[in-house]
């Protein structure tokens, strides 16, 4: 940490934790890994070796498994998932619940967001590869906007609509700050370093910065600045604060936090944060969006229904009206993985519209499979019998 140097120790592996007994034990392909270790110069000491099949994994590399200090393992039994479980659609929504869909191919989408211009999407495609891709809602086609080997995940445009912006674990490192042509021409950039991952949420009107939450910690909101490259925090507390969703003028910032025990969403101005709040929910609220005329604020309530609320805006006052539910259907809220929340919906420039992620299945509706615990105890005493140490 003094020198700020970064060190890869295993490729192909995630989720990794020390075991007291001298071991690294990591998930990789839905299976738990373990490799000896020198917690001292940090080194690993062997070839790693499979100590448990079928753990649930998802599509981010996140494992479903913990260890305690005195040896006891627990984890989900399930792997990796499947494109076909996890397959969902593209559909608009109005705002009286009619569903128009959209022909896009059936993917495990994540979060999608509109270009500028209404033409296109940008897809956040959980499968086994992770990328970003753009759908052409006038020519209907799928493109990737890369394939690189990297988890890609939370995309967002530029205000040009030229460019997207998303996270990504290139070059062996955290989840961080990318960039690159939305034809997919040129090359990846990298916009931010940090030791925590960061997820892209919004982008000023003017195209000068970026908001996005990191997760160190907590989860906090930062601003990264085009002008000289430079980050810094904007809401840092022990509470979780996701989705940091900058206003069509600018000077307003929608967020979600869980500082009251529970997420709400809330309004602060913008880049000032510490100037005041407004709270937008009154019974939980996730996944804020502005509408592109800056008078309305949809979100999640606590139930994953899309809510709506008028705001009003007189120079340096913000104020916020009701709550109304907009769809009494639920669709799909957002990627969680680690405690992040991601909105997976968006909103039409007219605001009549929105761009729902539903269930794939024929019913529209999948029974969600029982969840069990496998817990071992004493686990060290097997693991050391797996991978010696020497």
């Amino acid at each position: 940490m003094k020198t700020g140097t970064r060190k890869t120790l295993i490729r192909g592996g995630s989720h990794a934790e020390y075991a007291e007994t001298g071991h690294l034990v990591y998930a990789a392909a839905g299976t738990l890994r373990a490799v000896r270790f020198d917690l001292e110069r940090l080194d690993v000491l062997s070839d790693p070796i499979p100590v448990v099949d079928q753990v649930t994994m998802a599509t981010t590399g996140e494992a479903d498994f913990a260890l305690s200090r005195h040896g006891t393992l627990v984890y989900v039994p399930g792997g990796l998932p499947t494109q076909s479980a996890a397959a969902r659609a593209l559909v608009w929504v109005t705002r009286q619940g009619r569903e128009e869909p959209i022909k896009a191919p059936a993917r495990p989408y994540a979060a999608a967001r509109i270009s500028p211009d209404g033409t296109r999407v940008a897809l956040d495609i959980r499968d086994q590869n992770n990328d970003i891709w753009i759908w052409d809602l006038t020519r209907q086609t799928l493109t990737p906007l890369n394939l690189d080997p990297a988890v890609d995940l939370s995309p967002i445009w530029t205000p040009d609509g030229r460019r997207v912006i998303w996270t990504a674990n290139r070059d062996g490192g955290n989840p961080n700050l990318f960039w690159q042509a939305a034809d997919g021409t040129g090359k990846a950039e990298r916009l931010t370093t940090s030791p925590g991952a960061q997820f892209p949420t919004s982008i000023s009107p003017d195209g000068t910065r970026v908001v996005f939450f990191e997760a160190r910690t907590s989860n906090d909101l930062g601003m990264f600045t085009f002008k000289d490259h430079s980050t810094e925090m904007l809401l840092r507390s022990s509470a979780d604060k996701f989705g940091g969703e900058i206003s069509p003028d600018g000077r307003w910032l929608a967020y979600q936090s869980n500082e009251s025990g529970q997420p709400q969403v809330y309004v602060r101005p913008f880049p000032a944060v510490d100037a005041g709040r407004t709270q937008i929910s009154t019974e939980g609220g996730t996944r804020p969006a502005w509408a592109h005329n800056g008078r309305e604020l949809f979100y999640l309530d606590a139930n994953d229904l899309l809510t709506s609320v008028p705001v009003q805006i007189a120079g340096a006052t913000f104020s916020a009206g009701r709550p109304t539910k907009i769809l009494s259907a639920r669709y799909y809220a957002g990627a969680t993985a680690r405690g992040y929340d991601l909105r997976a919906y968006d909103v039409s420039r007219d605001g009549q519209r929105f761009l729902m992620i539903k269930d794939a299945a024929p019913t529209g509706q999948v029974s969600a499979p029982g969840v069990s615990l496998v817990v071992v105890l004493n686990w060290f005493e097997e693991l050391k019998a797996r991978v010696p140490i020497k």
